[in-house]
């Protein structure tokens, strides 16, 4: 009977030792706090959540925005922050993707778009009072070595921190790679989303805003990849 005993008091013993080692892995690489998540499986826009564009419908647990122009987030208090999210172009011109942050409102925001012909680059510029201003000197090449193609999933992680603006970008599942850098003090608060042009079709999943530095080993956060459920599942069948 104290052999059970102690050998149960040792299995908790290091059970708990290795949930505490995957703790500490865990708070390593995940830093920050998330600000706001959607991952559109509820089946139908949340419009207490987003003020979303005409052209938004929610089709297989993704956001499929064909036309329509802008959407965005209700909360609109995003300052400095990390927006991630994942994509799937499938409009034959492969300019869908069109990404809003700091947006006051729809006429007020800065945007950039991936223009993912043979140019391969990202295309940046703001909206004010409702005029697009877009000026080709703020259009930078996309130095990911990523290049995406129509009807496959990417991730994307955007940072905006007081002028300055980042692209990090990747096959979705892997390692995000920095595309593109670009400064601009034209808005410095307000909240995020998406915008499709007339003939411009592309869904939209797992978005994810963060404050600066939030971290899951270099992925999006939600990485369907991420290793870390399986580990603590693996412990707690083992214990």
């Amino acid at each position: 009977m104290d052999f059970i005993m102690k050998s149960r008091e040792m299995r908790f013993s290091i059970f708990t030792f290795f949930s505490f080692i995957l703790i500490l892995v865990y708070a390593g690489t995940c830093v920050g706090e998330v600000l706001f998540e959607e991952n559109f499986e509820g089946g139908k826009i949340d419009q207490k959540r987003w003020d979303p564009s005409a052209g938004w419908v929610v089709k297989k647990g993704a956001l499929d925005a064909n036309g329509g122009e802008i959407g965005i987030t209700v909360k609109n208090d995003f300052t400095d922050f990390e927006f991630y999210a994942d994509f799937n172009m499938l409009s034959a011109n492969k300019f869908a993707p069109n990404f809003v942050l700091r947006a006051k409102d729809k006429d007020n925001c800065t945007l950039v778009q991936l223009v993912a012909d043979a140019r391969n680059q990202f295309w940046w510029f703001t909206k004010v009072g409702g005029k697009y201003i877009v000026d080709a000197k703020n259009f930078q090449a996309n130095e990911s070595g990523v290049k995406p193609e129509l009807g496959k999933w990417y991730s994307i992680k955007l940072v905006a921190e007081g002028n300055r603006y980042e692209i990090h970008l990747a096959e979705q599942g892997k390692e995000l790679k920095l595309a593109c850098k670009w400064e601009d003090k034209t808005h410095n608060k307000g909240g995020i989303g998406f915008r499709e042009g007339n003939g411009e079709h592309c869904l939209y999943d797992n978005v994810v805003v963060t404050t600066i530095g939030h971290s899951f080993n270099n992925a999006t956060p939600v990485n369907k990849n991420d290793r870390l459920p399986t580990m603590w599942g693996n412990i707690k069948s083992s214990y």
